[in-house]
């Protein structure tokens, strides 16, 4: 008898590793596998940067608070809201309400390395008043794209962005962008690197 359940087992086994094995190796890149193409063949979608404001575009707070999932919605804010508002390989970023200020905005003449982190607000109020911003893919997911070296948009940069919510889960407000609008005459944009 147990050589008999032996052979079961061991060809078990040998399927285990085979698939193992099969699992393990990458795919090469190819037009199906876009996240496995490299970086510099995904481009942000052609529609994206619109040349006019998102009609009724209102602040962070006053979206997080009227909105709902699934909501069409049309944001305005400033890029930041933490030393690194750009996720590093996704095509994900956070915004700001106009209604905290940077430090680029203080009347002192020093200021720190990194005025988009809002380092002066309140973090109870600034985690009130952001929203996080995905650019996606045809199938829903967000671009294998790095936004910050990509250079389209920088942080502290005033923009609106029109989508739909996608989750109010634990306090998160994640927009999927259709439209992003640069607002022109920033009275900041002089003062952004």
């Amino acid at each position: 008898m147990q050589h008999f359940l032996s052979k079961p087992i061991a060809a078990l086994v040998a399927i285990t590793v085979f698939s193992f094995t099969v699992a393990c190796d990458k795919p090469a890149p190819t037009e199906a596998n876009p996240v496995a193409q490299s970086a510099g063949s995904i481009a942000l979608p052609a529609n994206l940067l619109v040349t006019e404001q998102p009609a009724g575009a209102i602040g962070v707070i006053e979206a997080r608070i009227a909105a709902k999932t699934g909501d069409r919605v049309a944001v305005i804010g400033r890029i930041g809201g933490s030393r690194a508002p750009f996720v590093s390989s996704r095509a994900i970023f956070t915004i700001v309400d106009q209604s905290m200020k940077s430090c680029l905005e203080t009347d002192e003449e020093e200021h720190c390395p990194r005025p988009w982190d809002y380092c002066c607000e309140d973090k109870k109020e600034l985690a009130k008043s952001m929203a996080s911003i995905e650019i996606n893919d045809a199938n829903g997911k967000p671009l294998a794209l790095a936004l910050e070296s990509e250079g389209t948009f920088k942080p502290l940069m005033l923009i609106a962005v029109e989508g739909t919510l996608q989750s109010t889960e634990g306090g998160s407000f994640v927009v999927r962008a259709e439209h992003v609008y640069k607002v022109p005459n920033d009275p900041l944009a002089s003062k952004i690197k």
